[in-house]
């Protein structure tokens, strides 16, 4: 029997006892017939009304019936009950190597419920569609890094996703000579790096008895870019062999329309994207290409990345229960075994 969120009745049979109370005090009034005597004289009406010791006992039949409601709902055996969860992970690193080079704001991306007329930059619906990823992995750690000419890290690999997130915001492209191009192996292999960094820091605590339930898995690298690798001291096929020694698998998503056009010039991007490249590159690490024109491709890719890379979570629940049965039925005795020694001590006077 449920009597409130977090307390029950074990055997709440017990409360049908309840319903002898009223019968008991209506038993302990009912004196009979009064025994009486005629008094030749009336000074006897100076002995009526109850003597002070008489008061006690005049309650009785009340007291004792009241005293047992309290006993009668401790062998009802009420009881805390609450459930208790532990949650344990095999999650997966998972490492975004974002393209921030200049051609990332080429805006050719439209929203499907947004003005059909309004265009984003990639960068903006590349950020979106990243934020949407990292909420549907609550237990998986997730970096960013990010590359044009040179790759560099924006966020190190963590399960603190509000951070991820506040960092993906204030990620801006670069737009100089100097850091200009896009080096998609050195993206590959700084991703790399840091995904094994975090590997030989598990084994580390491994080794020293620290917990490993969310050891991870696997290791994969988003790599997210609209261009082919134009700068860097190593090829993409390069870098891809080495990461896959590591055991990495990259998952390439090709962002961008081949309409798109930069600053409004006659110069397209379409003939500067390296399809083959970024095809063989999830060959090699045994990942999957994706190719997204549109909102919806993008979504697809990230989505399809979310169904295989899956994270194992196991959950054991257990309900703790704690037992309130004593503090009913211990100050019932107690009240009741100190009226009985009040009442051995004091008789009621004789008449």
């Amino acid at each position: 029997m449920k009597l409130f969120s977090d307390y029950v009745l074990a055997e709440p049979w017990w409360l049908l006892l309840l319903l002898a109370v009223p019968l008991l005090i209506v038993l302990g009034y009912r004196l009979g017939s009064r025994n009486y005597l005629i008094y030749p004289t009336l000074r006897v009406l100076g002995t009526l009304g109850w003597k002070p010791k008489e008061r006690t006992f005049r309650f009785a039949p009340l007291v004792l019936p009241f005293l047992l409601i309290p006993a009668i709902i401790g062998m009802a055996r009420p009881q805390e009950q609450k459930t208790r969860t532990s949650r344990t992970a095999s999650g997966i690193d998972i490492l975004i190597a974002l393209d921030v080079s200049y051609s990332m704001s080429i805006p050719d991306f439209t929203e499907p419920t947004g003005r059909s007329n309004y265009r984003e930059p990639r960068i903006n619906a590349a950020k979106k569609v990243i934020t949407e990823f990292i909420r549907r992995r609550p237990d998986d750690r997730i970096g960013i890094v990010c590359f044009a000419g040179r790759p560099y890290t924006v966020a190190p690999i963590t399960l603190d996703h509000n951070i991820l997130e506040h960092t993906l915001k204030s990620i801006a492209l670069v737009n100089n000579q100097t850091e200009g191009g896009t080096a998609i192996g050195s993206a590959l292999v700084a991703a790399g790096s840091r995904l094994e960094k975090l590997k030989r820091d598990d084994d580390d605590n491994s080794e020293q008895g620290s917990d490993t339930a969310t050891k991870p898995k696997s290791k994969i690298i988003v790599l997210v870019t609209d261009g082919a690798s134009n700068s860097g001291q190593l090829s993409p096929l390069e870098a891809a062999g080495l990461v896959a020694d590591l055991g990495i698998k990259v998952y390439p998503v090709a962002i961008g329309t081949p309409q798109g056009r930069l600053n409004g010039s006659g110069l397209s991007t379409q003939q500067e994207f390296d399809t083959e490249t970024l095809e063989k590159i999830a060959d090699l690490t045994k990942g999957d290409y994706y190719r997204a024109l549109d909102y919806t491709g993008l979504r697809e890719s990230f989505t399809s990345i979310d169904k295989l890379e899956k994270t194992e979570v196991k959950r054991n629940s257990w309900l703790v229960k704690k037992e309130l049965y004593p503090w009913f039925i211990g100050p019932s005795v107690a009240l009741l075994i100190g009226f009985l020694a009040f009442s051995a001590l004091n008789p009621p006077p004789m008449p």
